[in-house]
């Protein structure tokens, strides 16, 4: 699996990642209204967000929740892709 290569620098790019995440118990994303307000002029937004429609990502992508996410591919008819586990994706440095 590899990530898009965007057209533009993604609004995220430099921020800590673990705050895109949160654990399945947590009830929401802790900075909430940053990773709003980050998404929200990001010049990359709209691939961002048909890539993670598309694709089985977990965490916020584009301004949506997982949540969101599914909502919007039942709406819309998307079956997203299955993406690679970490030991398929990396072996000895490369992208397999």
């Amino acid at each position: 699996m590899r990530y898009p290569e965007w057209t533009d620098t993604p609004a995220c790019r430099g921020t800590d990642t673990e705050m895109w995440f949160c654990e399945d118990d947590e009830p929401g994303y802790r900075e909430a209204n940053l990773l709003k307000k980050i998404c929200s002029g990001c010049p990359v937004k709209q691939q961002c967000l048909e890539y993670s429609l598309h694709h089985s990502v977990q965490g916020y992508w584009a301004g949506t929740t997982p949540r969101t996410r599914l909502q919007l591919r039942r709406k819309l008819n998307i079956t997203p892709k299955p993406i690679g586990l970490a030991w398929e994706i990396h072996e000895y440095g490369k992208v397999i």
